[in-house]
């Protein structure tokens, strides 16, 4: 590259450096008082919206939602009925035309508690993480297909749930977009097998009771679902706190999950789920899950799979989350933490998740 066209590069990069940093001081976040759909009077869940200040120019947003205490992750069940890690932070998108407001979130979410009687309200704080001018009519990129936003979490500990064939408890729908509302339909299974068809409408970031896991009325997976993104509304800007400024969540339940070590925000994460002690080099546990219907098809609670993440590809620095074990080579400690919804799931205090860094 010759002097003249690497200045010219020197240049555009700075002036795309420069219209990025002015994109995202045109977005303001404000937790307004609007109590969010599907959350009773006592959840205090409140809408937040994002606002652009641009009098002219449409931004794309890109917000962080996390949980507090930060970074957590929990177990729950895909549309299908399979395990799954979700993990916070996540990141979504959205596009903002001059002087418009949108819901982009809620300050409440919903997992299994720990401890019954559950389900545990899990705080949300959203922060803007970047943002790009748009021209007006720019195709918006394509989102993430509506599946995988409807999931399924087990609260046990339910008295009118029985034992079974399935791990026992009270299986809850869950609606993990951020400000959609999701429509799903599934099948209600009787002790028979027999099958009838149940259909619901979940606001943002909401719950509902689908069934037990065993007896009757059993929920099975889910046939069909939609996303119906609400309408941004139009308007003066409000009075709103600074770019920097994020939506801080009411405060923490007694019963919330305690915090778990930080996560290098610039890990790549690539992670499978595999059948108990499968673990290739270069890998290493980092949750597990019981499900009956494959790996030994245990009758009764056994962590009979496990989630595991590649470590081979991970830069020198990066720091994740595992289950507590012996540190792979060219590692180290950097801390540890109970989490009782991972990692063997312990009911009492006990370390069971370390924070690991790569050293070389």
């Amino acid at each position: 590259m010759n002097h003249k066209h690497g200045l010219m590069l020197s240049i555009l990069l700075a002036a795309s450096h420069t219209a990025a940093a002015a994109a995202i001081d045109e977005i303001r976040i404000d937790v307004s008082h609007d109590a969010c759909e599907g959350f009773g009077a006592k959840a205090m869940s409140f809408i937040v919206y994002a606002t652009n200040a641009s009098e002219s120019r449409s931004v794309d947003g890109n917000f962080k939602y996390d949980s507090s205490p930060a970074q957590q992750h929990f177990i729950l069940f895909d549309a299908n009925l399979d395990p799954i890690t979700d993990r916070f932070p996540k990141f979504y998108t959205r596009r903002l035309g001059p002087r418009e407001r949108a819901a982009i979130g809620c300050t409440l979410t919903y997992r299994a508690s720990p401890q019954p009687p559950g389900p545990l309200h899990v705080p949300v704080v959203i922060t803007v993480q970047g943002a790009s001018y748009v021209e007006p009519n720019a195709p918006v990129a394509s989102p993430e297909g509506p599946r995988g936003f409807a999931a399924f979490f087990l609260q046990g500990g339910v008295n009118e749930c029985g034992a079974g064939a399935k791990p026992p408890g009270m299986l809850f729908l869950l609606n993990l977009h951020p400000y959609a509302h999701l429509s799903a339909s599934m099948n209600v299974l009787d002790e028979h097998g027999n099958r009838s068809a149940m259909t619901s409408n979940l606001p943002p970031l909401s719950t509902l009771r689908a069934g037990c896991s065993n007896g009757n009325s059993r929920p099975g997976p889910i046939t069909g679902v939609t996303l119906e993104v609400p309408a941004i509304a139009a308007g003066n800007v409000p009075t709103a706190p600074a770019p920097e400024a994020k939506a801080s969540p009411p405060e923490r339940h007694p019963t919330d999950s305690p915090a778990a070590a930080p996560l290098f925000l610039g890990t790549i994460l690539a992670t499978q789920n595999v059948c108990a002690g499968s673990m290739p080099p270069g890998w290493i546990k980092i949750n597990d899950a019981w499900n009956p219907t494959i790996c030994g098809n245990p009758a009764t609670l056994t962590y009979n799979i496990w989630t595991i993440q590649q470590l081979s590809d991970q830069p020198m620095g990066a720091v994740i989350q595992a289950c507590k074990a012996s540190v792979p080579d060219g590692w180290a400690i950097v801390g540890t933490s109970w989490n009782p919804t991972v990692c063997g799931h312990p009911a009492t205090p006990w370390l069971n998740v370390m924070a690991i860094k790569r050293l070389n």
